[in-house]
């Protein structure tokens, strides 16, 4: 009985919900159909509704469906964010560069570098961490005190470029540290 209350009181969506694929399925839920706005005329009145139309037409098939992430699956490089002429503007152009140098060295994006010859032994990649500092962490001194808790110097976090990126979460970004 509390089920059917709750599905009754709070509209489709729960119910179809509660009730399960038999009943309703997410295709045909009124909020997953595209629509078209019509204005009709009556004498001095004027109805404006929403009328139900069919789906659009299909996405483009990509190029390489078997992608495992969208920048694979549509065989973008990383390197076009890179380059300056790869179709951003020059402010986005320049957070996208910061953003993928960050991601290599932490190591998240793949090697494409050619393999050295035989015997050539490469020089030692310094191991950054993977938390946006700026500087590898045996380059940093433990900070004993910095001040008190009100007045506290803290150390900054991140480039400088990303500091007026957009925030979708709801706590503010944390630059210093």
């Amino acid at each position: 009985a509390a089920f059917e209350a709750l599905g009754s009181g709070c509209g489709q969506l729960p119910h179809g919900l509660l009730a399960g694929p038999a009943a309703t399925s997410w295709s045909q839920l009124p909020a997953r159909r595209f629509r078209a706005v019509v204005e009709i005329q009556e004498g001095k009145t004027t109805i404006i509704e929403g009328r139900i139309t069919a789906t659009p037409k299909e996405s483009p098939n990509p190029p390489n469906p078997s992608g495992q992430c969208p920048i694979c699956h549509w065989n973008l490089n990383h390197n076009q964010f890179i380059q300056p002429h790869g179709g951003l503007c020059r402010e986005e152009h320049c957070k996208m560069e910061e953003c993928v140098k960050m991601a290599y060295q932490a190591g998240l994006l793949p090697n494409h570098r050619p393999q050295l010859p035989e015997g050539v032994v490469p020089k030692s990649k310094p191991q950054l961490n993977q938390y946006l500092m700026r500087w590898a962490p045996h380059s940093l001194r433990p900070i004993y005190i910095k001040g008190l808790p009100w007045n506290r110097v803290l150390m900054a976090l991140g480039s400088p470029l990303l500091r007026d990126n957009v925030c979708y979460s709801r706590t503010p970004w944390k630059l210093y540290h």
